[in-house]
């Protein structure tokens, strides 16, 4: 189906990952309905590209997804991006942070799955994950594992949803965006992927009809090492790389 003929959600769509792949379904002449917390930046959005409406959505707050789902209108895809990380020692953190994580990267798009099944029926969804979730992420621990949890979620979907709607899960590695513009990650700046190159590479999965699409050579080279070396030597790799003493 050509993008002037769909209308696709965006989820995470302020900034990052999200506004560059809005931009460019708004570009190929898509509807896109462009969702994210801050007001501001999705009023920017609209006003710069043409075919863009925007939705306010908190995904901490079920009863706000429950609605977007039930108020959306016809889609003839969508596309999850929205997420947050945190980055230290895991004995630092708290149950109140990585419960506000869980909610977010796992609740949420488990509720916007179901809530938007009916609406999707002959499109496309895909879930925005992480290479963080094919390799175990030392001071990542709670992000690394919701990432594993949407891998497998999306596809088992895939599976049980065949000939419904095609299922597929997008995994880039780090990208240079606001989420990851920390001091826990100054170091590994020079390395992170401009975004709206990553943009360009999730388009092209969307429109097609794949189960999984690590972009970036490097990361794919990566992913096939993950496949070939024990979880347990890929951690401790990882472990070095991340760390801060």
């Amino acid at each position: 189906m050509p993008l002037s003929d769909q209308r696709v959600l965006v989820t995470g769509a302020s900034s990052g990952l999200g506004r560059a792949l809005s931009v460019l379904l708004a570009q190929g002449g898509a509807k896109v309905v462009a969702t994210a917390r801050r007001p501001d930046p999705l009023e920017d959005l609209a006003e710069r590209h043409a075919g863009v409406e925007t939705r306010i959505l908190d995904l901490l707050d079920p009863e706000g997804i429950q609605a977007l789902c039930a108020d959306a209108g016809p889609l003839t895809g969508a596309v999850l991006n929205a997420g947050v990380t945190d980055v230290g020692r895991f004995a630092d953190g708290s149950d109140a942070l990585d419960a506000a994580m869980i909610e977010t990267n796992v609740m949420a798009n488990i509720r916007l799955a179901r809530g938007l099944h009916d609406a999707l029926e002959g499109g496309r969804l895909v879930f925005v994950g992480s290479m963080a979730g094919q390799i175990p992420l030392p001071y990542q621990a709670v992000y690394s594992g919701t990432k594993a949890f949407l891998h497998n979620f999306a596809l088992a979907l895939r599976e049980e949803w065949n000939g419904r709607t095609s299922v597929g899960v997008f995994e880039p590695g780090g990208i240079k965006t606001e989420m990851t513009d920390i001091d826990a990650l100054a170091t590994l700046q020079d390395h992170l992927a401009d975004p709206d190159e990553v943009a360009a590479e999730l388009l092209a999965f969307y429109t097609s009809d794949r189960a999984i699409r690590v972009p970036g050579r490097l990361n794919r080279l990566s992913a096939h090492a993950a496949r070939l070396l024990p979880d347990a030597t890929l951690a401790r790799v990882m472990e070095r790389i991340y760390r801060r003493d």
